[in-house]
């Protein structure tokens, strides 16, 4: 399969050795890490962290609602829902699944998508009660994903992609080179930025 080179905006350091999940709430970045077992707030700018968040679990992906960060935990196999101030978790979903592992996080008003690696799907369930909406066929290795349209981009780590498919078809419509290990993606608005959990940074990229 043919890929084209993402352009790479800018590149700040991650504020942990391991980010995997990375969203964007309107002004700053939250990236989670795996290592340190954070939940970090950050300026896209600088890499500034403004605060914190303790998370006891592997992280995986990060997502933001407009009010409340989004946490998936591998070990666990849910989905929290956060307070971004005092971090309590309000609500937390449960994968009823048995096989696969939650990584990427992506926000849609009435639901919650994740991935699912190993068993190679993004799935879409309501955010009240885990139920399942619908699902998209991806690559078994997918991590970090984002919805922007009717596209959806996720990461695959161990090639050091990135794939736009329909997100009505299901079908890879273009594939961009990223290099390092792609985990989070997330959309500011104008741009991508992805977490390269090898080389520990966070990078501003157009497609």
């Amino acid at each position: 399969m043919s890929a084209t080179d993402g352009t790479i905006l800018t590149s700040i350091k991650s504020p942990g050795p391991n980010p995997q999940g990375l969203t964007y709430d309107g002004e700053h970045l939250w990236v989670s890490d795996r290592t340190d077992r954070k939940i970090f707030k950050v300026v896209p700018a600088t890499g500034q962290v403004i605060f914190s968040i303790a998370f006891d679990g592997e992280l995986a992906g990060t997502a933001w609602d407009g009010s409340h960060v989004w946490q998936a935990d591998r070990t666990s196999r849910t989905i929290s829902r956060i307070d971004p101030e005092t971090g309590t978790i309000a609500l937390s979903l449960g994968i009823d699944l048995p096989s696969g592992d939650v990584t990427g996080l992506h926000y849609e008003t009435g639901g919650v998508w994740y991935g699912l690696s190993r068993l190679g799907q993004a799935r879409k369930v309501r955010e009240s009660d885990g139920r399942f909406m619908r699902a998209l066929p991806t690559k078994g290795d997918i991590c970090g994903l984002v919805l922007v349209g009717r596209h959806l981009y996720y990461t695959e780590p161990s090639e050091g992609l990135c794939h736009k498919m329909d997100a009505t078809a299901g079908a890879i419509l273009i594939s961009y080179r990223l290099g390092g290990r792609p985990t989070g993606l997330c959309y500011d608005g104008t741009a991508f930025w992805v977490s390269d959990a090898e080389a520990g940074e966070l990078r501003r990229l157009r497609f």
